[in-house]
């Protein structure tokens, strides 16, 4: 329960601090507790390849994370 309500926290701060679209995805690359954030630039291609210049089916780009 604890970790339920330390998202409802972050969360509750993140619409406090005016921001209005929220995505949530969890990770086994990142350690517990920590939280990234990735910005939205007008476009609704964050992380695609045409943000990052990544090809999704290239194995060189295939870091595991």
């Amino acid at each position: 329960m604890e970790q339920v309500d330390e998202v409802i926290k972050m969360l509750d701060s993140m619409a406090e601090e005016g921001v209005s679209r929220i995505k949530v995805e969890t990770s086994e690359c990142i350690e517990a507790g920590t939280s990234q954030k990735a910005y939205h630039h007008g476009r609704c291609d964050v992380g695609s390849p045409f943000a990052t210049g990544k090809l999704f089916d290239s194995d060189e780009n295939d870091t595991g994370c």
